[in-house]
């Protein structure tokens, strides 16, 4: 019977302080290798790293595990404040059929394409991994990373899409490595999810009063007061960005985080609203302190539907 494997193929914006070339740790009854790109090369060396699992029985098991496997690593990752990017499954390098062919056929490798995320393909030990890298360090605490892979697999593919998204982006504001980048990222991701708030029933029924008012108002014209009417209608379920934000902490029990929200937001309003970052200004401290922010909030709403993912807030995510 053929046997299949998973290959993860990933990178992180920290490198893991592993002096080996593989760590292999257990999830579930599956042995995970985690490994450097390079035979020769350690873990704590590079920022792209592979997680290979063998051993399923089909293509389809080893695919729901991977897709399991990447999920968790993603969300992991945020928890610890890491940074990866899992990739969506495109290979970043290459070589064309009829040069794999005429390899096959000289030597018997089965070379396969260099893939950014994941690759299931039937384990045989003939296959070879296409490659081409160059080299153009913060070290990171692999423990609290790995294992909490291992609890979250599993489980984490289950969280809905607005929690994907939301990992998504704390993922790519986390992998910014221009302080900039990360506020203006950190601070979406939050209104993003502010934006799904509404207006509350007794407020919704309120507006619909006022444009019923607006229409049997004695000012202005007909035309004038039909726009006015119109207008309350149609927004009435729109919520401003920092009112949405506002009914989010409120919603995530998170009402004591107002202040700081206000005030971070006024500094990031004084970056982005001025077109450009001032020469020479040092915008880290206030990146790293809008992650903080972004990242407690944005993690407390995938708790809401995972609860294990807040356990580390209090050490990567401190206001």
């Amino acid at each position: 019977m053929p046997s299949y494997r998973t290959r993860l193929r990933f990178r992180l914006q920290k490198k893991l302080n592993i002096k080996t070339n593989e760590h292999r740790f257990t999830i579930g009854s599956r042995e995970v290798v985690l490994a450097a790109p390079t035979p020769d090369g350690a873990i704590c060396d590079s920022e792209w790293l592979v997680m290979n699992t063998r051993g399923f029985a089909s293509e389809e098991e080893a695919r729901q595990f991977g897709h399991s496997l990447r999920s968790a690593i993603e969300l992991s990752s945020v928890s610890t404040r890491l940074g990866v990017d899992a990739g969506r499954d495109l290979a970043t390098s290459c070589l064309a059929q009829g040069i794999k062919d005429h390899i096959a056929k000289e030597t018997g490798a089965v070379i396969r394409n260099n893939v950014h995320g994941l690759n299931v393909f039937e384990d045989d030990p003939r296959v070879a991994i296409f490659s081409m890298s160059g080299t153009a360090t913060v070290y990171a605490n692999c423990d609290p990373f790995l294992s909490f892979v291992e609890e979250l697999h599993g489980r984490s593919a289950a969280i809905s899409d607005e929690a994907q998204d939301v990992v998504l982006l704390l993922n790519y504001a986390l992998m910014r490595p221009e302080p900039v980048a990360q506020i203006v990222f950190a601070f979406s991701a939050v209104e993003m999810l502010g934006q799904h708030e509404t207006w509350s029933t007794a407020q919704q029924a309120l507006l619909v009063e006022l444009a019923v008012a607006a229409d049997l108002s004695l000012l202005g014209n007909a035309q004038e007061r039909k726009e006015v009417s119109d207008a309350i209608r149609k927004n009435m379920h729109r919520l401003s960005l920092r009112q949405g934000v506002l009914r989010l902490l409120d919603r995530l029990d998170l009402t004591h985080l107002k202040p700081e929200w206000d005030r971070y937001y006024a500094e990031r309003s004084t970056l982005v609203h001025g077109l450009a970052p001032r020469p020479g200004a040092d915008y880290s401290d206030l990146a790293n302190r809008s992650v903080s922010l972004c990242g407690r909030i944005l993690l407390k709403a995938v708790a809401a539907e995972l609860p294990i993912v807040d356990r580390y807030m209090d050490t990567y995510y401190k206001v």
